[in-house]
This record gives structure tokens, C-alpha cells and sequence, in this order.
């Protein structure tokens, strides 16, 4: 098990990213004018790539359409991981932590949707 395994706090799923879209906006912004794709998940984190690159510890804002989940789930965080431009050319991935969520409609829909089994652990 890598260090980063050992620091996150729940599993991780891989999702299929051209059905899993992500909108971001900044932190307590109006609307969500960055579209991409998210690649993993859990409850306190995903994966996910933009056009656009964050910086580390940006704070953003965010909504993850997971089919089968009900509907958008929006959530609050900021980024801790950019991953190398030379490792992953193209749309940059990063990774976001998971600081709240919209309301707990919002957190138990995506726990709701990975505790039901239908993903694969990442």
C-alpha cells in the first residue's frame, strides 16, 4: 500500500469518465462554467479532469452527475493533487478533498450510490 493509500479516509471507485461528467465553479461562485470528467471517487474525494488547470489548495466548488445517483451532487473543496502536465498530457487531471457538502441530501446520495456495490474499487 503506497503512502496516498494509507492517508485517504474511505475506498476509492473508478467510474467511467465520459459518463461522469463534473462542473466546477470557484468556491461560493455563482454557476459552474468548467466541464470534465471525473475518473474516481469517494466520499471524501475524487478525481477528476478540466481543460483548465487549479492549483493546489484552491478551493472550489463542485457538481458530479454519477449515473444512477440520482441527479447532480454538489460539494465544496479544494485541491491537493495536480497531476505532472508531462505524465498526463491533455486535459489536466487533479484531485479534489471532499470539505462539505451541499446538505446531507447531497452527501448520503453519492455514500448511498458507492455503498450499493455497482463500482469497482480503484
Amino acid at each position: 500500500m503506497t503512502a496516498l493509500a494509507e492517508q485517504r479516509l474511505s475506498e476509492r471507485y473508478g467510474v467511467n469518465a465520459p459518463y461522469t461528467a463534473v462542473r466546477v465553479g470557484a468556491a461560493g461562485g455563482a454557476g459552474f462554467p468548467l466541464e470534465g470528467h471525473a475518473y474516481d471517487i469517494s466520499a471524501t474525494g475524487l478525481r477528476f479532469e478540466l481543460d483548465e488547470v487549479m492549483k493546489v489548495g484552491q478551493p472550489l466548488s463542485l457538481e458530479l452527475l454519477l449515473p444512477g445517483a440520482g441527479g447532480w451532487v454538489r460539494l465544496a473543496g479544494r485541491v491537493v493533487r495536480l497531476f505532472d502536465e508531462i505524465d498526463d498530457p491533455g486535459p489536466r487531471r487533479m484531485a479534489i478533498h471532499v470539505d462539505s457538502f451541499e446538505d446531507d441530501s447531497h452527501r448520503e446520495r453519492l455514500v448511498g450510490h458507492l455503498d450499493r456495490g455497482y463500482l469497482m474499487l480503484a
